[in-house]
């Protein structure tokens, strides 16, 4: 059997993961089967430091070798086995370095539209030069107003959730969350990971926020990495969820 650890993007929390989570664990057949085989044994979406759930924290503050812990103290307490660690957006770099950290190396990483920087770089570096500009904008008038950094409203609707129905997404507008400011800007360990199992990378063809042609570039910087893609926006898990959980279900 095979375990999930579902890992949000920036700003967001578990509640991302929902529709994805309920086609990976929904009974194939309707009424089920009392002994039929699950396709996964536990879907397992995790509240980053700072999001979801732990939100009332200062997200800016977050560091990311915080966020590595939760994952792999995650795993650890809640038992999951032969797991599936996946991705989605800034929690790239996050799920690889966990998965060189656990005392069992997980089945697979599956990083989905994930940054991946250079080595010894920031998240924020591999990034557009027209994202990076808008982002020290942002940062630089919620830092006046004194206020945490959250993406506009527009920003979300328009290159996070384009071609998204438009009351789909005014339901969760309000869930997008500050921003972990002090994670995005601290320099990754790339040329330090271990990868000890295999990774694949989801590109998602109709990205705003990444390009697919940046996403594809980022993802063969991973040694050995399989590519495989879905035509989806930045946030796939609410306009494709059941695409993504079969994909997902793959690996089971």
């Amino acid at each position: 059997m095979t375990d999930y650890l579902l890992v949000h993007g920036a700003g967001q929390g578990a509640w991302s993961w929902g529709r994805v989570w309920g086609y990976m664990t929904a009974p194939v057949e309707h009424p089920p089967r009392l002994y039929a085989p699950r396709r996964a044994n536990r879907v397992y979406p995790l509240d980053l430091p700072g999001h979801g759930a732990d939100a009332d924290r200062d997200t800016a503050k977050v560091r990311l070798e915080e966020c590595v812990h939760a994952i792999t103290r995650s795993v650890e307490r809640e038992g999951l086995k032969n797991v599936v660690l996946v991705g989605h957006g800034f929690a790239g770099p996050l799920v690889l370095q966990a998965a060189g950290q656990l005392p069992q190396p997980p089945k697979r990483v599956v990083l989905v539209a994930c940054v991946v920087p250079l080595g010894q770089r920031t998240m924020l570096s591999a990034l557009p030069q027209r994202t990076q500009a808008g982002f020290r904008l942002l940062a630089a008038l919620s830092k006046l107003s004194q206020q945490r950094l959250r993406l506009p409203r527009s920003l979300i609707s328009g290159r996070l959730c384009n071609g998204m129905d438009p009351m789909e997404v005014v339901q969760v507008l309000g869930l997008f969350g500050p921003l972990p400011t002090r994670v995005l800007n601290t320099k990754t360990p790339l040329d330090e990971w271990s990868l000890p199992c295999p990774v694949t990378y989801v590109v998602l063809t109709q990205d705003r926020v990444m390009p697919p042609e940046l996403q594809e570039r980022m993802a063969i910087r991973v040694p050995g990495v399989e590519i495989a893609s879905l035509a989806s926006c930045h946030q796939v898990m609410l306009y494709r969820p059941r695409e993504l959980a079969d994909l997902l279900l793959r690996y089971s």
